[in-house]
This record gives structure tokens, C-alpha cells and sequence, in this order.
């Protein structure tokens, strides 16, 4: 019975790491949708330096000034938003790696209980046959005499 408890305990902690791993993902998921949206504004900046920079009259080059100032100020921020969001997905993905071994090892731990506990029950099974065939033979043998 000790057996049977230890497995449903390794189930139970089995499921509890794989919503740990679930959980991991899915703020990973929210951070690399993050790191996308930063990419495509700056990218979108850059697309706007190229096309908006061009001087075309005399009266849009105090502008200019302007412009490129705000648009190097957004660009350190998207680059400082960046770097946090490497740091978050370092951590996580560490996190990740150590609940993914975690989940690994208690398989294994399961599948050699799961294992030992059909070994044990296949035994049980044999010796009950053959006390089975045993006592029949027993019978027999008392019975022809």
C-alpha cells in the first residue's frame, strides 16, 4: 500500500510541475509578444527616420531638430524596454529549464514505481496460480490413490 501511495503522490507532484511548466511558457509567450511589438515600433522609427528626414524646405529644418531628438529619446527607451525583457526571459527560461529537469526526474522516479508495482502484482499473480495448480495437483494425487 506504501507503493500505491507514493505513486499517487508522484502523479500529483507530476501534474503540479507540468502547470508550473504550463505557467512558465505562457509568461514567456507574453514576452517574447512584447519583445515583438518593441521590434516593430522600432523598426516602424526607422522607416520614419528614413522617409521623414529629408529636408525639403528651408521652414522644416528647425523640425527636424525636433524629430530626431524625439525619436532617438523613444529609441533608448525601446532598447532600455528591451534589455528588461531579456533579463525577464533569462530568468524565466532558467526557471523553465529547472522545472523541465524536475519534471523529467519524477517521470522516472514514477515509471520505476509504476515498474516495481506491475513486477509485484505479476508475482502475486504467479504465486497465486501456482498455489492454484498446486492444490489442484495435490487433489489429483490424493484422489487416484
Amino acid at each position: 500500500m506504501d507503493r500505491s501511495r507514493r505513486i499517487k503522490a508522484l502523479k500529483t507532484l507530476q501534474r503540479i510541475k507540468e502547470h508550473e511548466l504550463d505557467e512558465q511558457a505562457a509568461k514567456m509567450g507574453v514576452i517574447r509578444a512584447a519583445q515583438g511589438n518593441l521590434q516593430r515600433e522600432r523598426d516602424d522609427l526607422d522607416h520614419r527616420l528614413e522617409t521623414e528626414t529629408q529636408i525639403t524646405t528651408p521652414e522644416a529644418a528647425p523640425f527636424l531638430a525636433g524629430f530626431l531628438h524625439a525619436v532617438q529619446r523613444r529609441r533608448e527607451f525601446i532598447d532600455g524596454e528591451m534589455v528588461k525583457l531579456d533579463e525577464k526571459a533569462a530568468l524565466i527560461e532558467g526557471r523553465l529549464f529547472e522545472t523541465y529537469t524536475e519534471v523529467r526526474t519524477n517521470e522516472n522516479v514514477l515509471d520505476k514505481s509504476l515498474f516495481e508495482k506491475r513486477r509485484e502484482e505479476d508475482l502475486a499473480e504467479s504465486s497465486a496460480l501456482e498455489e492454484v495448480a498446486r492444490n489442484r495437483y495435490m487433489r489429483q494425487m490424493g484422489g487416484s490413490s
